[in-house]
């Protein structure tokens, strides 16, 4: 069995009166029938290269500047022409340092000073950003020439960011309806990743807490059904990228545990959905905490594996 089916068997799952999450995994187990929900992205399902290449974004009128240098095979300084370009070198007329790029969009090579890398460096990050608010909406159904008619050439990454938003949360209440909750936990993913794309750390941190929350309670959890639903949420997986997260955060703020316990009941309580869900914000709490110290304790492990192997 590949990947892809292995995947695709691990999340099957069927609308049950409790909950709406079930699988296969134990032999002999029941299955109700009933609505089968998508599956939760997870990480490594990400877009194929050649479906992440038709989805280009036109340059902005600030990007553009950029175009006609990246087509020179010139010094930026004293306009010294080579005949190719093989890494990052001195010029052998004014003895300038020259950084060399690819342009992020057209693949063309271009010759920088050492002070236009930095602003070059945010341009690709800015477009980076609204590539990735693109796919965000055509992998929720928007058709790209939509999300683009919205955002506009010339536009800014602050658009894109709010075009995807309002077109993702605009789904939500659906999701809800339908009883699609793998669906709406991915749509709070999508804005934890967007403030963490957006350097927004506080907020980035509260939306993982949210993530954790929504995990904890099933939508990437397992459980089989003979006869009555059955929820473990104690093996409730967690994204690695939730609990890095937390750790960064606290160890940059000095948190204390009961701190970032009192901020994940207060991130719950704000949750317009969280009578939808089996467990309590304080249920949730303390199942969470408990995989996340187990985090932090793999960590610590995982460091004094690494000393030991470089001491022998």
């Amino acid at each position: 069995m590949g990947f892809r089916d292995k995947m695709k068997s691990f999340f099957d799952t069927t609308e049950t009166k409790n909950f709406p999450y079930v699988n296969k995994k134990e032999a002999g187990a029941k299955v109700l029938v009933g609505k089968v929900e998508e599956k939760v992205l997870m990480p490594q399902q990400t877009v194929r290269k050649e479906k992440r290449d038709e989805l280009e974004v036109p340059l902005t009128a600030n990007e553009l500047k950029w175009v006609e240098s990246f087509k020179k095979k010139e010094c930026p300084k004293c306009q010294y022409i080579f005949e190719q370009i093989k890494g990052d070198k001195r010029c052998p007329e004014c003895k300038s340092k020259i950084l060399v790029r690819v342009h992020y969009q057209t693949r063309e090579e271009c010759l920088l000073k050492e002070e236009e890398v930095q602003d070059f460096n945010r341009l690709k990050e800015s477009y980076s950003n609204i590539k990735w608010c693109l796919r965000v909406c055509v992998r929720n159904g928007m058709l790209s020439k939509d999300f683009l008619n919205e955002w506009k050439t010339g536009s800014t990454e602050e658009t894109a960011f709010k075009v995807m938003w309002k077109y993702v949360s605009a789904l939500r209440p659906t999701y809800i309806e339908e009883g699609k909750l793998g669906s709406y936990r991915n749509t709070v993913l999508t804005q934890a990743e967007a403030y963490t794309r957006r350097n927004m750390e506080e907020k980035a941190y509260k939306a993982y807490l949210s993530v954790g929350f929504w995990d904890t309670n099933g939508p990437t959890n397992t459980q089989t059904t003979t006869g009555e639903n059955k929820f473990e949420c104690q093996d409730a997986p967690q994204l690695r990228q939730t609990l890095k997260t937390i750790k960064d955060y606290q160890e940059k703020n000095d948190l204390s545990f009961e701190q970032l316990e009192a901020d994940f009941i207060s991130v719950v309580e704000k949750e317009l959905y969280k009578d939808k869900l089996p467990l309590s914000a304080e249920q949730c709490c303390l199942f969470f905490f408990r995989r996340y110290r187990e985090y932090l304790s793999e960590l610590k492990e995982n460091e004094k594996k690494a000393i030991r192997n470089q001491l022998v």
